[in-house]
């Protein structure tokens, strides 16, 4: 439990991040489940899998996959899966945000402009969590790490543009039950999403150059 405070506080050293294993993911994973429980319980529209939290959980396991992906070309600095998953698994407790009840507390409109800042806030401790295991737990420098940390996510938001899916991803992540909810609501919130979007075309093949120039000077240093 330490670990897990340690880390969702900035707080958490090298040698506390290389320390992370099994323990670490069976926490980190338990928490996904608990956090998808709580998440979609009363979603209208999620399916059976997501309201038992086998979503959160399998969400987990691929983007831990995405990501160690991404470092394994690195000879000196790339982290185990295990590793890696544990890293992502641990941050879970963040989304226990989305369990907060705010649409009993709340007009609908209220609500649903909390649940999108929820959303937001809790995406944005996450990527500044990865960048710190990143530069802290793997010692990657500054630029690289930032690299690292931007590229996955641009792929994603780019992937999902293409097969215009971010709409409906967007929807179901912040809890939005258009049909229930006047447009008028989330006008501003699709406008910052569709500047997301636009961030993510313009930025997604220069990171990848980034990406590469990287990989190929990881080797050589390493070869030297």
């Amino acid at each position: 439990m330490g670990t897990l405070v340690r880390l969702l506080s900035f707080r958490l050293d090298r040698e506390g991040y290389q320390r992370c294993a099994r323990r670490e993911i069976a926490l980190g994973v338990a928490c996904a489940w608990l956090a998808g429980i709580g998440r979609y319980w009363d979603h209208p529209s999620a399916g059976l899998a997501q309201k038992f939290g086998l979503g959160s959980v399998l969400y987990v396991f691929a983007l831990a996959a995405l990501l160690w992906a991404t470092l394994r070309p690195f000879p000196l600095q790339r982290p185990s899966y295990a590793n890696v998953l544990a890293a992502v698994a641990l941050t879970s407790p963040l989304a226990w945000l989305y369990a907060l009840p705010v649409e009993r507390w709340y007009d609908v409109d209220t609500a649903i402009t909390l649940n999108i800042r929820f959303l937001q806030v809790v995406a944005a401790w996450r990527v500044l969590s990865y960048l710190r295991y990143l530069r802290v737990g793997c010692a990657f420098s500054w630029p690289v790490s930032v690299v690292l940390t931007l590229l996955p996510l641009c792929v994603i938001v780019t992937l999902l543009a293409i097969l215009n899916l971010e709409h409906a991803v967007f929807d179901l992540m912040a809890g939005i039950d258009r049909s229930n909810t006047r447009l008028a609501v989330i006008e501003a919130a699709y406008r910052e999403l569709l500047d997301l979007v636009h961030f993510a075309l313009l930025a997604v093949i220069p990171l990848f150059v980034a990406y590469v120039v990287a990989i190929v000077r990881a080797r050589r240093a390493a070869k030297g």
